[in-house]
């Protein structure tokens, strides 16, 4: 099929059609220089109308995709993205997705005429004609109105709000999602958006046994501030004590707490603040990213008897149970409503129909990942700990054991309770983990990776299911194993049947192999490097100089980090050959006519951490010189770069281009050729 190339700008149109938005294939349109960030204009005339934006990403294997939001005229347009993969360069091309496109003439001016305090207002049934019209609006943290635009079941195009916010309903939280017209204030649609987890948990208490939380135990402690509140870098707990609103920071005196036990659980506090850093640091050991953007915030001892945990948008929030369950801060309920967060803040499904089972399924297949993370093992139980009469909440090998699930699609119904039809997706996550040469965190991975890149808001069974072997075929992984897991809970997954695992990278040395975790460097060219606490980046040099020095430095930027060296092995921070672990980024190793053939890096995150250089500099003969630059060439990636001059002054992070080449500055500097000093000037890649 010949390319449609994807001409965007303000006054003229690429496609003919009329009063009707057109979805488009990703492969059937060039968006390329959309998706990458020096063609945001047209020198031929205005602003693009349309654009993606970098909504989330992850990395894997030395691989970064992208999952970009389309954009008409700066308005996220609801459910469509596009993945992208970037190549060593940091180029985006597109992978999969649908553009959207003829927008223009289905909803003429982006103008809304209601406001954000109306269409709240209208959602909450309390409009009222004579409300003034503002062009901005504060409201809590837990009321919102987003400006986007829907493509509607007819396939045109909507000007809408997406409001969100808080309130009680019969005793219980609720935080309903509607959609409202922008234009006229009409509702369009409405779901109830609080992701609830129905009594799941595994933590200290009389039917599980006591656990125990210090440097001595293979727990290990938690993490609290100077003033011994329960408030770290990533989680703080709040003692809600038994109120459903405000709640305090919980504080003791260190180093031991024993507040409070509540309903045969010892003390959930301490659950919630350990188990939340712990479900951090599984999605930053396996998937390099943070479950949520924010710092978790874990309300416990929430109500009175109130038997439920739910995640509102913005907070976990923990009840202390009843009579038939134990309180609910333990660690599956715990790494389940995180989750939910981390679907909101990514593929945000809706928590309704096929998509909430699936958001639903992955809540529990992250609790199943966290057992995994935290004990070895998981007994595909879901809540065996949490109730106090039965043996479990719900069932990965059996679904339809609790007397509720289901584990097939034909079972399936509309209107069914989305904690039911989670049981497809869990009965296909423990086939898939079970498989041969699979396990509990491979089978995560797939999942986390679609629900990152590849899942929609409004997706179906049979798209989830696509995505899942998407993500799988991106990874390197075989696909057979997620079509015959999913074959038997009625989904037949075309994309598994038709794909293989993406091709291992070529072997430059069959004596020094480059492993899928190292990315590899360059002998004295510096790179960036950025990470949040608890990542360790690995990094290797192959080749390096036989005699003379290899110096190993990491500065600049902020943050903290440790760096432990080893030679022809990857170290650990128990087995290195140099390591340098000073407060802040300034480290360095220093080798000298030391024969190695290759050098291995090692970067551990005492905290977050960005615009850190990390250079590894020497000095042998046998350092490759820099290439003749080639003629440059009309018309390529530097088209829109200025050239590099001896008499301007650049300061860091602007992009230039030098004899063909495009280069990032790394620090303030005048005169410095950025083809000759490669400590003051970044290579980016080749013009063309």
């Amino acid at each position: 099929m010949k390319k449609q190339y994807f001409v965007l700008l303000g006054l003229t149109p690429f496609t003919f059609a009329v009063q009707s938005a057109t979805v488009l294939d990703v492969q059937d349109v060039d968006i390329t220089k959309l998706l990458n960030p020096l063609s945001t204009t047209n020198a031929a005339g205005p602003p693009n109308q349309y654009s993606f934006t970098e909504q989330t990403h992850i990395e894997q294997q030395g691989k970064k995709w992208v999952r970009h939001q389309q954009r008409y005229l700066g308005i996220p347009i609801y459910g469509q993205s596009v993945v992208s993969l970037k190549d060593h360069y940091g180029v985006a091309q597109a992978i999969t997705g649908n553009v959207i496109q003829d927008i223009e003439s289905d909803i003429g001016s982006t103008l809304p005429l209601i406001n954000q305090d109306q269409a709240i207002n209208i959602a909450k049934g309390t409009n009222k004609s004579n409300v003034k019209r503002t062009t901005t609006s504060a409201h809590t943290d837990a009321e919102s109105a987003e400006l986007m635009i829907i493509i509607n079941d007819q396939k045109m195009a909507q000007l809408i709000y997406r409001v969100s916010y808080l309130t009680v309903k019969d005793k219980a939280p609720s935080r309903p999602i509607t959609m409202i017209d922008a234009k006229d204030g009409r509702i369009l649609d409405r779901w109830e958006g609080i992701a609830f987890k129905q009594a799941e948990g595994v933590g200290g208490n009389q039917k599980s046994g006591r656990y125990y939380f210090s440097d001595n135990s293979k727990f290990g402690g938690f993490e609290v501030n100077d003033a011994c509140q329960m408030d770290s870098k990533n989680v703080v707990t709040l003692d809600m004590n038994s109120s459903t609103w405000s709640g305090r920071i919980h504080q003791f005196t260190c180093p031991e707490n024993t507040a409070r036990s509540a309903n045969g659980a010892y003390a959930p506090m301490n659950d919630a603040q350990y188990f939340g850093q712990r479900v951090f640091d599984m999605y930053g050991e396996w998937l390099n990213t943070r479950p949520i953007r924010q710092k978790l915030t874990m309300r416990v001892h929430y109500g009175n008897n109130y038997g439920n945990a739910f995640w509102d948008g913005q907070q976990m929030t923990f009840g202390d149970g009843g009579s038939y369950m134990y309180p609910l801060a333990t660690w599956d309920v715990i790494a389940h409503e995180v989750s939910h967060g981390y679907t909101e803040q990514n593929s945000n499904l809706e928590y309704r129909g096929m998509s909430g089972g699936m958001n639903e399924s992955f809540s529990d297949v992250s609790a199943a990942a966290l057992s995994y993370f935290v004990h070895g093992s998981f007994n595909w139980k879901m809540g065996e700990h949490v109730m106090k009469h039965s043996e479990a909440m719900r069932f990965f090998i059996n679904p339809s054991q609790d007397g509720a699930s289901i584990q097939h699609v034909n079972q399936y119904y509309n209107g069914i309770d989305v904690h039911h039809s989670s049981g497809i997706f869990n009965h296909a996550f423990y086939l898939l983990a079970t498989s041969p040469d699979w396990d509990i965190k491979k089978a995560f991975l797939v999942y986390a990776t679609a629900n990152k890149l590849f899942w929609q808001p409004r997706s179906t069974f049979q798209q989830g299911a696509e995505g899942i072997c998407q993500a799988a075929t991106q990874l390197g992984y075989e696909t057979q194993s997620i079509a015959t897991a999913f074959q038997q809970v009625g989904i037949t997954v075309q994309r598994c049947e038709s794909s293989t695992p993406n091709p291992q990278p070529p072997i430059p040395n069959p004596e020094t192999p480059t492993p899928s975790n190292e990315a590899t460097l360059v002998l004295n060219q510096p790179t960036v490097i950025k990470g949040v606490y608890g990542d360790k980046p690995r990094f290797r040099l192959n080749n390096p100089p036989s005699n003379g020095y290899v110096s190993i430095d990491t500065f600049g930027g902020q943050g903290d980090i440790d760096i432990f060296i080893a030679i022809d092995r990857q170290p650990t921070p128990t087995d290195y050959d140099c390591s340098s672990q000073n407060s802040g980024t300034d480290e360095s190793c220093l080798f000298l006519d030391y024969p190695a053939n290759s050098y291995h890096v090692l970067v551990v995150s005492k905290s977050d951490f960005s615009d850190v250089i990390l250079l590894i500099a020497g000095n042998s003969e046998s350092t490759p010189p820099l290439p003749t630059p080639p003629v440059p060439q009309p018309e390529d990636y530097c088209a829109y770069v200025p050239e590099w001059s001896p008499y301007n002054h650049y300061y860091y992070q602007e992009i230039v281009q030098s004899k063909g080449y495009m280069f990032r500055s790394l620090q303030p500097s005048s005169g410095w050729d950025p083809y000759l000093y490669p400590t003051v000037w970044q290579y980016l890649r080749p013009c063309r």
